[in-house]
């Protein structure tokens, strides 16, 4: 069942406690250009929706539960009112203002990248500045865990997998998922040897100082 829902502008919500890296082989095997869609040719594009709208609900109906069950409850010395109507307002706002549909365009022909929301284009550009990556994040005992994803500049971070210690399995995936899409692929490491560059920026671009953030966020 989880399967079956996870599926279109829903693909990137994991919302099980199952471990999705390991799902990701079989993915691939189903759409060898995951989580894209072959719109043409060396066109590939993804429609989705943020996995915010179900975690602010969540939050929502959380704090509606808890606040239930609070005024029912004989009342003891501390009134949590403000916290629960708090945490109804944030959660309400997450899901409303995450709501809107994302789409993201890889347009080989044209060696361009387009990211639209509500079908308005906020940014396009060289497909240099838009990649495969590999993060690593350590714990408080220095075991390293790592995430796949797919960012650029001024995109939104899109989470393939997160935060598993499943390096090889996630290196893998990702290399397969950036030679298949054609996009550049990057360690963890900011300098490594096991960087794969398909695409390089021209040699006499005008780099500003926005533009050396490719890991900027995006919240609309």
């Amino acid at each position: 069942m989880a399967k079956a829902i996870l599926k279109g502008p829903l693909v990137l919500w994991h919302c099980s406690f199952a471990s999705r890296e390991k799902n990701l082989p079989e993915l691939l095997k189903e759409n060898k250009y995951f989580p894209f869609q072959v719109q043409q040719p060396k066109v590939f594009v993804i429609e989705y929706y943020k996995d915010m709208i179900w975690k602010g609900l969540v939050i929502f109906l959380l704090s509606l539960g808890l606040s239930i069950l609070h005024f029912k409850a004989p009342r003891g010395t501390q009134d949590f009112t403000v916290f629960f109507v708090f945490g109804m307002l944030t959660g309400l706002w997450l899901s409303i203002s995450n709501i809107h549909k994302r789409r993201l365009i890889i347009n080989h022909i044209k060696e361009v990248y387009q990211f639209y929301i509500k079908g308005i284009l906020w940014q396009e550009g060289p497909l240099h500045q838009i990649y495969v990556r590999l993060i690593a994040q350590p714990d408080a005992y220095g075991k390293r865990y790592y995430s796949l994803i797919i960012n650029g500049y001024r995109l939104e971070v899109l989470t393939l997998a997160a935060l598993t210690d499943q390096f090889e399995l996630l290196d893998s995936v990702g290399r397969r998922i950036a030679r298949n899409l054609n996009l550049n692929f990057f360690d963890y490491e900011d300098v490594s040897t096991r960087h794969v560059i398909r695409h390089l920026p021209p040699e006499r671009y005008d780099y500003d100082d926005d533009d050396m953030d490719y890991g900027e966020n995006m919240s609309v």
